[in-house]
């Protein structure tokens, strides 16, 4: 009797006392390894906001590895947005924070209502390349997506430009009194946040064992790269990237410190390994001569640099091989599932960004017989000019751009890491232009009505109503079926296979057709690609562009010829290219 009365007593305790997390609310308190936590409630999710993953990066931080964040006593409030880490944001404005400040490295948790103990979950990194962004912006709202995908979203802030990417490898430390390696600041404050989620998300009722990281532009280069980083395969389980542009060339340490020497010129530090100096210019200061060293390109044999200065430092020094496409086809990466694609003009920003004039004929053959020249002639044949004087290049090398960038680069490390004995990958591609393209804003008039860089997200996070726009009754079923692909994903690691009953029963309810998604390479000599288009439905194609890819493959990635001087000047100032073409059409020069 007695030791019944026990057993009462403690059951009492532990339904009182204790919190239980299981279908959370319990007034949405939450404890975590550094202090409780309180949430709120939204119509479709539990959030949690502004969650501190490490110690602000200030003062002597500043240029340091991260560190844990201080532990409190009180119930911190979890209910606001922090700031985004330094920059000027120039992405549309869902993309960017509202405020920035050094004091950024926090995280955002969204939760689903269906009182579950074992959700999977998401980590989700933005892009910018390396510059702009934010976990916090409304673009990455992730209350709808974690009610969709029946899963918890964490979408995560790191450090950027100078304070997250400048690489100068070995240096004396003052604050440490020790050599600290300078490199890869925001990889590790990426690290240090899902390090949060392993430790942490089975208080939010999450499943440690079912972490995916994610990301988008350089959030998924960040995925790519956490493939490669051996201290970081215990910390995730699936990787899902959006748009990882693999061409794009990385820094080595030469690179790193002729890029920190400009930095630190502006910030008024005679030696760039002098880190007194770099800690007492002010974080306005240090921002403005990050952007400012930017202007200059530091190795003309790896052009593609203008188009993302910052980024991962690579070699020796680093957790990174310098060439990370031939790292995949070597078969370097971990192996575990993974889904990945790219969008239809994924390149088209960037070109008409780059030009923002009209491209004539003769800058179009000299800008590919500078980056190509050994492949310069099957280019033009596969990637052909409107060949009358007014005509607008800018179009044709924005697909040349996309396949060589983006589609053709995944692809073929894709393939390379099947051809390693693991075959759990699934490609897609992305055609839907979104109907309220005003949310691009006028500076951005070069997506209206395109599928541009980026255009996918709004489906993803399906945010677009926060921002006072609507989804067509089309539009809202491609997201139902990306959203029942992605949930399935995150929940077994396969787009086809349903992680709950109930998920199962909801996606067989979804109007529209959701075909089955093969392993990109099911079968030899092949590989596959879900095609989503709100136009026709979703398909499954075979060989997108293969032709084109061949070429590529054949050539080579991550590697761009040096360019000559005047083929410099045609490519770097516009004004000069129009008057040459003016010269030649009045018989002063010939075109190539």
């Amino acid at each position: 009797m007695a030791a019944t009365s026990h057993l009462v007593l403690w059951m009492l305790f532990v339904v009182t006392v204790i919190p239980l997390t299981n279908g959370l609310p319990a007034d949405l308190i939450v404890d975590t390894t550094h202090g409780k936590l309180q949430g709120f409630e939204l119509d479709e999710s539990y959030a949690f906001w502004g969650i501190p993953f490490a110690q602000p990066p200030v003062g002597n931080l500043r240029l340091r590895d991260p560190q844990p964040p201080e532990s409190w006593a009180d119930v911190r409030n979890a209910t606001e947005h922090s700031d985004g880490c330094m920059q000027r944001c120039h992405e549309p404005p869902p993309a960017c924070p509202v405020n920035w400040s050094e004091d950024c490295l926090y995280l955002d948790v969204w939760i689903p209502k269906t009182g579950r103990n074992d959700y999977p979950v998401l980590v989700f990194m933005h892009g910018g390349a390396f510059r702009d962004g934010s976990g916090g912006a409304l673009l990455y709202d992730s209350r709808f997506l974690s009610k969709e995908s029946d899963a918890i979203i964490i979408t995560i802030n790191y450090r950027m430009e100078a304070f997250g990417f400048v690489f100068l490898g070995n240096v004396f430390d003052p604050a440490t009194q020790q050599e600290e390696n300078i490199v890869n600041l925001g990889l590790k404050d990426q690290q240090m946040a899902f390090k949060w989620a392993k430790d942490n998300i089975q208080n939010f009722d999450g499943d440690s064992s079912k972490i995916t990281i994610s990301g988008q532009s350089a959030g998924a280069q960040s995925v790519g790269v956490h493939l490669l980083m051996e201290s970081s395969r215990d910390l995730f389980d699936q990787a899902l990237m959006f748009s990882n542009p693999y061409t794009l060339p990385y820094k080595t340490l030469e690179d790193g410190v002729k890029l920190g020497t400009s930095v630190a010129s502006y910030i008024g530090c005679d030696d760039v390994f002098d880190l007194d100096c770099w800690r007492a210019a002010s974080a306005d200061d240090l921002l403005d001569a990050s952007r400012l060293a930017t202007n200059a390109i530091f190795n003309r044999d790896e052009l593609l640099q203008i188009f993302e200065p910052w980024g991962p430092g690579v070699g020796p020094t680093t957790e990174i091989p310098e060439e990370i496409v031939e790292a995949y086809q070597n078969g370097m990466t971990q192996q575990k599932p993974t889904m990945l694609g790219t969008v239809r003009e994924e390149g088209r920003l960037y070109i008409f960004l780059l030009f923002r004039n009209r491209l004539g004929n003769l800058q179009y053959r000299l800008f590919l017989r500078a980056l190509m020249g050994d492949i310069y002639r099957d280019l033009i044949n596969l990637y052909p000019t409107e060949n009358t004087r007014d005509a607008d290049q800018r179009e044709i090398l924005s697909y040349l751009a996309t396949d060589y960038v983006f589609h053709c680069s995944s692809v073929n490390v894709t393939r390379a890491m099947s051809e390693h004995g693991y075959s759990n990958y699934y490609h897609y591609i992305f055609d839907s232009a979104f109907s309220f393209k005003e949310q691009w804003t006028d500076d951005f008039w070069m997506c209206w009505d395109h599928v541009c860089h980026g255009g996918d997200l709004a489906y993803v996070f399906r945010t677009a109503p926060l921002g006072g726009a609507q989804y067509t009754d089309d539009e809202v079923i491609l997201m139902d079926h990306m959203s029942a692909y992605i949930s399935n994903f995150l929940h077994t690691g396969n787009p086809n296979t349903h992680g709950t009953e109930e998920l199962k029963q909801k996606h067989a309810n979804l109007p529209g057709r959701r075909p089955y998604w093969p392993r990109m390479t099911e079968k030899p000599n092949n590989y596959y690609s879900m095609y989503y288009s709100r136009c026709g439905g979703n398909t499954v194609v075979n060989n997108y562009r293969r032709q084109y890819c061949d070429l590529f493959d054949g050539f080579g990635y991550y590697k761009v010829p040096r360019l000559n001087s005047i083929e410099a000047e045609l490519f770097l100032d516009p004004e000069v290219n129009e008057n040459r073409e003016k010269r030649s059409a009045s018989g002063d020069c010939n075109c190539p």
